[in-house]
């Protein structure tokens, strides 16, 4: 076993980087896939069904803000990495600072302004709601402002440590977080009448204190080196961070569109009930795709430091291999859709019903969506990124609408198939793009 444990930590330092994000991913995602799984009946013991449907509803509105973030962060990871392979902690330094500014001259205003505007709005009738719900749905919204901006400022030594490498320690922050809510939620049911304001608390605050902690102690210690400091914001390097950070910018739009406007969609065209039907398939699906997920992560920053380098060989090596983990991840979550009714009955009992088709589809969304984010992971992490702004108009214009046209004809299902079909367009031309670009053939618009 020793030995074993020995060769699987040796060879390339890049390689060895990753296997030990690997490994401490696969422990931390564990623990957050069981958090997680535990939160939605915790929750939906302490809220209704449409309560928990609602909740779902209004969170997907307010993660729409941190996609305002102009693309810094992404812009950060791969900028933070390259100075980092080059040993440029001085630039390094500045960039982070520079990140920091930004993100501050950002969500301040925005907050503020989101906080005036919020009361103006019938959310009830937007969402398609009980108008009942209206007053409380506004108290929960400033709560969800407020700790969504700043989590977006905080945040930003989640990029510093993917930049470094260290993809596992950024995912320990959420775990934690997750888990106090859930401690608190578990309070809640106990001693607290249901209540969406204290739900938004719970969930909402903890992240937020969990990373000002870290970054509190990480950036006087591990990463000293690239600390934030106002005499470090450089003006130079905003223009920098702009023209990667833009393109992702335009990238996470389209995921907004795509991805975070499923539960307002489903909301509109089936209910709330429905929203939280999906969502419990999703959780549920996910849990195959775990290990596959989690390898995936760390290569981000690798293919940054590895392209960098011009270090193809093992470029090429990895996505192989990914390849074969893909398929294997696949496998899985067939057997997970077969036994789904057991598990659902297991899980979550009489709380919610979970239709075998919005499994089946959730499913095979899963299988499209996965095979695209080794895809774009690999193409992020070169920085390869112009193509991916002019594909990702396919979601911005259709899905919307066709989503609203499958979804008259067969319900929450159509949102999802809406999904599956713009993620097929996205797949078949990522997979070109990577296997161009890992065989040194691609030009023009393949390698911008």
């Amino acid at each position: 076993m020793i030995q074993f444990i020995k060769k699987f930590f040796s060879g390339n330092q890049r390689t060895v980087t990753v296997k030990k994000n690997i490994v401490g991913s696969l422990f931390i995602k564990g623990v957050s896939i069981l958090i997680s799984l535990m939160l939605v009946p915790m929750t939906l013991g302490y809220v209704s069904s449409e309560l928990y449907g609602i909740w779902l509803t209004l969170s997907s509105v307010i993660v729409w803000l941190g996609f305002l973030d102009v693309g810094f962060t992404l812009g950060l990871k791969n900028k933070l990495a390259e100075a980092i392979a080059l040993k440029d902690f001085v630039k390094g330094k500045s960039l982070v600072s520079t990140t920091y500014f930004m993100m501050v001259l950002i969500f301040v205003p925005l907050c503020i302004i989101l906080l005036f505007c919020l009361p103006h709005v019938n959310w009830a009738k937007f969402l398609n709601i009980n108008e009942t719900y209206n007053a409380e749905i506004i108290q929960v919204l400033y709560v969800l402002v407020v700790c969504f901006c700043l989590q977006m400022i905080v945040n930003v030594l989640t990029a510093v440590v993917s930049a470094y490498q260290k993809v596992a320690l950024a995912s320990v922050f959420p775990v934690i977080g997750n888990f106090l809510a859930l401690l608190i939620i578990y309070m809640m049911t106990k001693y607290s009448p249901p209540s969406l304001v204290n739900l938004a608390l719970a969930v909402s605050v903890m992240p937020i204190l969990v990373v000002i902690i870290a970054s509190v102690i990480l950036f006087r210690h591990e990463f000293k080196a690239v600390s934030p400091s106002v005499h470090y914001i450089q003006k130079n390097y905003i223009k920098d961070l702009w023209n990667l950070g833009f393109k992702f910018f335009f990238i996470q739009i389209q995921i907004v569109v795509l991805y975070q406007c499923t539960n307002i969609l489903i909301s509109n065209v089936a209910g709330p009930n429905d929203v939280t039907s999906y969502n419990i398939a999703y959780k549920y699906m996910s849990v195959a795709m775990m290990l596959y997920t989690i390898i995936l992560s760390p290569l981000w920053p690798a293919f940054t430091d590895a392209y960098t380098k011009k270090d193809f060989q093992w470029m090429r090596n990895i996505y192989k291999k990914m390849t074969y983990i893909y398929y294997m991840s696949v496998v899985l979550l067939i057997v997970m859709v077969i036994v789904s009714p057991i598990v659902y009955k297991i899980w979550i009992g009489e709380k919610a019903i979970v239709p075998y088709s919005m499994t089946l589809v959730v499913a095979l969304y899963m299988v499209i969506n996965s095979w695209d984010a080794l895809q774009v992971q690999l193409v992020n992490g070169i920085g390869t990124v112009k193509l991916q702004t002019y594909i990702v108009i396919v979601g911005l214009v259709l899905h919307i609408p066709l989503s609203l046209f499958l979804g008259r004809y067969i319900g929450a299902a159509g949102v999802v198939c809406s999904m599956i079909i713009i993620n097929i367009v996205y797949a078949t031309c990522f997979t070109i793009q990577i296997r161009k670009i890992l065989s040194q053939k691609a030009a023009g618009i393949w390698i911008k």
